[in-house]
């Protein structure tokens, strides 16, 4: 009987049926990042037309270019890549733990802290435009102007998050809570040795996921701050955008420093995947 069913998985007819999400994904993904590594090749003007080829002269001035944004650009989006790591995982891991142990009103709790995650980045940054100039100008300070755009991306994002802990919460078997009390272990010895060690995985996912998202932070740092004050919030993705749109003919420029930023959060992703190379932690056969 499996071998039948592995038989019929693998006949041709499949192949149609994922045939319509795999063109939008040839199209809209690597179609599109090999126009963008030909046109990062160019001094490009989307409308001027073809480019002339400088090769690999878009990467040296990114990267080598005195007073280069570049640079700044990379820095302020690692420090936002920092604050949104050490945001999401301190409120949504707690979240998850308490909707866990909440007795009346979980699926209330559950969709109520999702909610932000499914309205408009746009809207949410105009209301926290609101709220923050009513707190004073937090804003129009360079020292606190990233951190209040980290605080919108970590406030949308937790709840998202949190359902992911809570899915791996409830895969962790009982038994282990239960032999943790019966050796007389303590809550924060319950999560220290029981609840981290076997959501493990599932915190590397978690944390893979927010880099990725972070280190394309845009929206909130467009429409709030625009890049300033002083820069200070000059994040790669409104570079790239700003040289692609606004200065003329810095396409080619702006495909560089997104290919450069692609290079750059790949090799720290691979680094992360092999430190915390993900294993089997229990048997559920068991």
């Amino acid at each position: 009987m499996a071998r039948g069913i592995g038989k019929e998985r693998r006949q041709p007819v499949a192949y149609l049926y994922i045939a319509p999400a795999l063109a939008v994904v040839l199209l809209f993904s690597f179609v599109s990042m090999g126009i963008s590594f030909y046109v990062s090749l160019h001094q490009w003007d989307p409308f001027q037309g073809k480019g002339q080829f400088v090769g690999g002269a878009n990467y040296a001035r990114a990267l080598t270019e005195p007073n280069s944004i570049f640079w700044l650009a990379v820095r302020n989006t690692l420090l936002y890549v920092v604050m949104a790591i050490i945001g999401v995982l301190g409120t949504s891991l707690p979240l998850a733990l308490l909707c866990r142990r909440a007795r009346y009103g979980q699926s209330l709790f559950r969709t109520l802290y999702f909610l932000p995650s499914i309205t408009p980045m746009v809207v949410i940054s105009l209301i926290w435009i609101w709220l923050l100039q009513r707190m004073g100008a937090i804003m129009d300070r360079s020292q606190t102007a990233l951190l209040s755009i980290a605080l919108v991306g970590i406030w949308q994002a937790s709840g998202y998050n949190m359902l992911l802990f809570l899915a791996g919460l409830n895969e962790i078997p009982q038994e282990y809570y239960e032999a943790a009390r019966v050796d007389g272990a303590s809550r924060l010895q319950e999560f220290r040795h029981v609840t981290l060690p076997l959501l493990r995985n599932t915190l590397v996912f978690v944390t893979v996921m927010v880099i990725i998202g972070a280190s394309q932070v845009f929206t909130q740092a467009y429409v709030m701050t625009r890049g300033g004050p002083q820069r200070s919030t000059e994040v790669m993705a409104l570079q790239v955008f700003k040289n692609a749109f606004s200065y003329a003919g810095q396409m080619g420029y702006a495909s560089a420093m997104a290919w450069l930023l692609f290079a750059l959060l790949f090799v720290f992703i691979l680094i992360q995947m092999r430190v915390f190379r993900s294993r089997r932690i229990y048997d559920e056969s068991s």
